[in-house]
């Protein structure tokens, strides 16, 4: 006959409450010193500008060379502003940019993305662009370096093949 009171052994079974709550605890000790120190918002700000800049410096030898014209790279230094150029030397539109004609501009001081990151120099030849003929090869080579908070990165086009490549610059 079975009793209608059972004993239960709850000897090495799981976790006590104490238990988890010291390992949440130093868990979230732990995070709360290793993470800040790891991510640094700024790098990563100005490490995702660098990466923008390449694929818009991409986007322009590979589209000059679909559509066979020219692509020009056009750099502000001062206000911190680059833009794709079309072969009439009209700012370029892009349909995932919205509706608005000319709209291939990126502005890093507008782009809450990009806050922080200064387009610091740019030498194309001794120019601020770089114009992308027919067959991808730019106009000459050269660098745009892009900094934040004391880092430095240099996205380089060499001359010749139009290869993109980004560095970065210690101090």
């Amino acid at each position: 006959m079975l009793s209608k009171h059972r004993k239960h052994d709850r000897t090495g079974v799981g976790y006590t409450l104490i238990e988890v709550l010291i390992v949440v605890a130093i868990i979230a000790v732990a995070g709360a010193v290793v993470v800040p120190t790891m991510v640094d918002v700024g790098s990563m700000g100005v490490q995702a500008a660098a990466r923008m800049v390449i694929a818009d410096m991409l986007h322009a030898q590979n589209d000059a060379i679909a559509k066979q014209k020219p692509r020009k790279v056009k750099f502000d230094v001062f206000n911190d502003v680059y833009s794709l150029i079309d072969e009439a030397g009209k700012t370029m539109t892009v349909a995932w940019k919205g509706s608005e004609d000319g709209n291939y501009v990126v502005n890093f001081k507008d782009d809450v993305r990009f806050r922080g990151v200064d387009i610091k120099r740019v030498d194309f030849g001794g120019e601020v662009e770089v114009i992308f003929d027919e067959l991808g090869t730019p106009s000459d080579g050269g660098f745009v370096e892009l900094a934040y908070n004391g880092e430095l990165y240099q996205i380089r086009v060499a001359a010749f093949t139009g290869k993109v490549t980004v560095e970065k610059i210690e101090s």
